[in-house]
């Protein structure tokens, strides 16, 4: 039963699972070296893997950077979000959600619709982070490099509100 469930899983959020791992093979190119990239499902211990890259990075700190890549399908998503006008931007940046076009869409509901919706559960499976991933950040940022990096932003942080 286990491994039905796996294979439903893997079949059904297949794309996000590419996306997901295609983030960190990207951001692993970018900030170090991409040793693997698979989309071989598996079970470790009581949880389920669906994809994984190994990779080296230049500095500890790129870890995080690579780890937390998947974030970027959450951006992408609230882009697309905000270009279809499901989310309106108000003063102070603060989205507020279009209720009534939700609405409508309920009532006109057609297949097209079913496509969207999948390819909108897509994008929210491929920016999940998974319990590695996370690991993986803050060890990246509890690393020399990580806290010179904290330490510099926040250095940033005070001095630009000090002098502005």
């Amino acid at each position: 039963m286990v491994r039905i469930r796996l294979a439903v899983k893997f079949i059904f959020f297949f794309a996000g699972t590419f996306l997901h791992e295609l983030a960190h093979y990207l951001f692993a190119l970018l900030l170090g070296k991409a040793e693997g990239f698979s989309m071989l499902p598996g079970i470790e211990g009581d949880r389920f893997v669906f994809g994984s890259v190994k990779s080296r990075a230049r500095c500890k700190v790129f870890t995080s950077f690579i780890a937390t890549a998947p974030l970027i399908w959450w951006a992408v998503l609230l882009l697309l979000m905000v270009h279809f006008r499901l989310l309106i931007m108000r003063g102070g940046g603060i989205p507020k959600v279009d209720f009534s076009l939700l609405l409508r869409k309920v009532r006109s509901f057609s297949r097209g619709d079913v496509l969207f919706i999948w390819l909108f559960l897509q994008m929210l499976w491929a920016g999940r982070l998974s319990v590695t991933d996370i690991k993986n950040a803050v060890k990246g940022c509890l690393s020399v490099s990580g806290i010179v990096l904290l330490a510099a932003i926040a250095a940033l942080v005070y001095f630009s509100k000090t002098f502005l």
